[in-house]
């Protein structure tokens, strides 16, 4: 037989025969290639047994081990049954074969690999132990298969190293609850050493946090044989705690008990986080940390669940803070923000712990108060809102004053379906803004009524768009020196199939919610450039056309490249325009505001700020702003001769005018007195009823041609 390890091939007995190493060559060949060599002749010699070495025999011939005996040429000279069995050879073939495998120490086990044609290799366990056979030195060589007991210490193996390698942390404990192997990820996930974990108490790795319970429901399972599953919560050697999914397992001994406990351990504390973090996404809003839109109505809903058992009501109501989109666009996002939570924070301060407080929108918030008894005690609720509101809320340095607009619904008497609550609530905070804001309104019927028709407005609108029914009308402006018209205002006018004139004070507001004045203040920029064209072929040569234009299209369109191509395209000077725009504008400093400022302005397009003296910070906005005319608003006009302060307005507005190399234009003239004060104090320009009130393009043509100032 050849052997597995490297060293002589010849069958030697005693010391003569022991390799230099174990086995480490490939495996052997062909077991019949050793033995398919020719006999040598063995002589058996036969004689009287006694007891004793009948009972030998017995014992080898019934041995589960095989036995040979190899004398000192190498040549097998005996064997038992069982090595007939393990080289699946019959007795008179095995005797008289050369062994040819060499021996290891004597009686140190020597691991050997025979191969059999196509089946697994056998791995046999040889002890070689010298002795007398015939008079002669000779080797008693036992062969134990010990292919079993390989195969499962390999598995073992792998198992030991699937265990020792996993991710999650293993460990081992016994009866007694003492921890007995550990694995890497073990020693990783706790921040004890293995050798610190080996012969600890399991018990040491509870945090506290657990009842007793939760422990008690692990025993009683693991005695009764059953895995065990659940969520603990452990302390690390350093003191911090972590959470773990852990399946223990019991494992029994051969008498059936049960000796020791396989857990395995993952740390969830990470995905509980990240749940956590999921959930606060979905339910709180990310800037204040109150709770958000979706959160409030399932707190609604459970308000007026909890009002229907106790016969009870619940007030929903929305606040919106007045001009915040002014603020954010002047100051920033960031001040914007600052803003938002320092108002959130003031607002919690007076909230009851029953009360829920959440931020519904950009600056819109959703208050719900329950067990409420009458709406009276709701009503002093808003206006210690409203009060804290007055307060200046300081943002990088500004001092800024805030107001809000709010409104409420009740259940039952509203409605008592949430979203229908909540939206009642809505219409009612936005009839407080219409109506001046820093206030607040109960919902009632009618506003859902308003609503509905602001909806059909809206509609309508749209297809006015597409149908022409807008037209422009120009009211003349009056230049007090030359005592001629230069100029005129174009208004937008509308005329509905079934409603006839509908006032712009009614649709303009609706468009610019809808986002359809972008579309109308196209279309008007198209129609002023023609008709400023149809005004210059009937004479009109010196008259410059103004046109209010929206904040929106100055925030949202490249009003520059706009204006300029109508211009080129109907071959226009830029003279002919003249841009109306508010202070609101004009304190937004954001980039696409400030690039069509700058490109207007610098192409020679003339800009008027409109309705001066009603917006905030004027001359820190004429400062920045590169404006040619004034416009003063019309309710200071009216004022004059009537009211000393609004006379002052008119006066300090026509003096910063001059100062500032500005043209002054007054509107709502309606009075000679009027006229003739504005002229006294130097105003350039006049435009009201007292000249003529808005007209048709036509009937402007024959106001200005046949003109003559009185």
């Amino acid at each position: 037989m050849d052997h597995a390890t490297s060293g002589s091939g010849a069958g030697q007995s005693g010391a003569s025969a022991v390799p230099d190493a174990p086995l480490t060559a490939p495996p052997a060949p062909h077991i019949a290639q050793a033995l398919n060599r020719p006999k040598s002749r063995v002589r058996v010699r036969t004689g009287t047994r006694t007891a004793q070495q009948e009972v030998y025999q017995r014992v080898v011939d019934h041995a589960r081990d095989a036995f040979l005996i190899v004398d000192d040429t190498g040549v097998i000279v005996f064997c038992n049954p069982a090595a007939t069995r393990l080289f699946s050879m019959a007795a008179e073939d095995l005797l008289g074969r050369n062994f040819g495998f060499s021996f290891g120490p004597d009686g140190e086990p020597t691991p050997i690999e025979l191969l059999s044609g196509v089946l697994s290799p056998l791995f046999v366990e040889m002890v070689a132990t010298p002795l007398t056979w015939e008079g002669r030195a000779a080797s008693l060589v036992s062969l134990t298969d010990i292919t079993a007991r390989r195969a499962r210490e390999t598995e073992m193996m792998i198992h030991t190293t699937a265990m020792e390698t996993a991710a999650n942390g293993i460990f081992i404990t016994d009866r007694g609850g003492l921890i007995k192997w550990v694995n890497k990820a073990f020693e990783d996930l706790t921040g004890y050493a293995r050798a610190l974990l080996i012969g600890m108490s399991a018990d040491q790795l509870k945090s506290g946090r657990e009842s007793d319970a939760v422990f008690a429901d692990m025993n009683a399972r693991l005695s009764a044989g059953q895995n065990w599953k659940g969520r603990i919560v452990c302390r690390r050697k350093n003191g911090d705690v972590y959470t773990a999914e852990q399946t223990s397992t019991p494992i029994p001994d051969p008498t059936g008990r049960f000796s020791h406990f396989v857990s395995v351990q993952e740390d969830i504390s990470e995905r509980l986080r990240a749940q956590d973090q999921l959930i606060q996404l979905s339910e709180y809003d990310g800037l204040t940390g109150l709770p958000n839109r979706h959160q409030f109505m399932e707190r609604l809903k459970s308000a007026i669940e909890r009002a229907n058992r106790a016969d009870s009501a619940v007030a929903v109501m929305v606040m919106d803070l007045d001009n915040f989109k002014a603020i954010n666009n002047t100051l920033g996002h960031k001040a914007g923000d600052t803003l938002i939570r320092a108002i959130s924070a003031r607002i919690a301060k007076l909230m009851r712990t029953t009360d829920t407080l959440a931020r519904i929108g950009g600056d819109d918030f959703g208050f719900i108060f329950e067990n409420v008894s009458d709406m009276a005690g709701a009503s002093r609720t808003m206006r210690r809102i409203l009060d804290c509101l007055r307060q200046p809320v300081i943002v990088e340095g500004r001092h800024l004053k805030v107001a809000a607009s709010l409104g409420i619904a009740a259940y039952p008497k509203d409605d008592i379906d949430p979203l229908s609550l909540l939206r009642q609530a809505e219409l009612a905070m936005y009839q407080a803004k219409a109506q001046g804001g820093q206030s607040f309104k109960y919902f009632d019927k009618d506003m859902d009524a308003d609503i509905r028709r602001r909806v059909q407005l809206e509609s309508d609108l749209r297809r006015a768009i597409e149908n022409g029914e807008l037209w422009l009308a120009f009211q003349p402006q009056l230049d007090l020196r030359r005592r001629r018209i230069v100029g005129a205002e174009a208004l937008i006018r509308w005329n509905h199939p079934t409603r006839g004139l509908v006032s712009p004070g009614e649709f303009i507001p609706c468009a610019e919610a809808s986002g359809l004045i972008l579309p109308i203040g196209d279309w008007i920029i198209e129609e002023i450039c023609r008709r400023s064209v149809a005004f210059a072929e009937k004479g009109l040569r010196d008259v410059q056309l103004g046109f209010n234009v929206s904040g929106v299209q100055f925030r949202q369109r490249d009003l520059y490249s706009q204006v300029t191509s109508s211009l080129n395209r109907t071959g226009l000077g830029v003279e002919a325009l003249d841009l109306e725009i508010t202070e609101t504008v004009a304190m937004e400093r954001t980039k696409q505001v400030t690039e069509n400022v700058e490109k207007i302005t610098a192409a020679g397009i003339s800009i008027s700020m409109d309705d001066f003296g009603t917006g905030y910070s004027s001359l820190s906005n004429l400062q920045a702003f590169p404006v040619k005319r004034l416009k003063v608003d019309a309710s200071f006009v009216r004022g004059i001769g009537q009211n000393r302060d609004d006379e002052k307005i008119v006066e300090a507005v026509v003096r910063l005018g001059q100062s500032l190399g500005l043209r002054v234009v007054a509107e709502g003239v309606e009075t000679t007195a009027q006229k003739e004060f504005l002229h006294e104090r130097g105003c350039d320009e006049i435009q009201g009823y007292l000249l003529a009130k808005p007209m048709p393009p036509e009937q402007f043509v024959t106001f200005v041609s046949d003109f003559q100032d009185s």
